[in-house]
């Protein structure tokens, strides 16, 4: 009766290993930032894209503007 991994045998060292191992996984996704929350950068070309994808101006606007901001 004096096993390890709380009664279950070798079967229940595998999980409390693969548990640990998950939990440090996570705590350093969480440290260097790379969860589901990351930070996408506004170029002015994203901007103008988003601006046209929402109709705020015109087709012609955006080749004009597009053709100055890439010159």
């Amino acid at each position: 009766m004096m096993g390890y991994g709380f009664g279950f045998g070798m079967f229940g060292m595998i999980i409390n290993f693969l548990l640990i191992v998950g939990v440090i996984y996570l705590v350093i996704r969480w440290v260097r930032g790379e969860g589901t929350n990351r930070h996408i950068e506004s170029t002015p070309e994203r901007i103008l894209d988003e601006r046209f994808a929402r109709g705020e101006i015109s087709e012609d606007e955006y080749f004009r503007m597009r053709s100055i901001l890439r010159d």
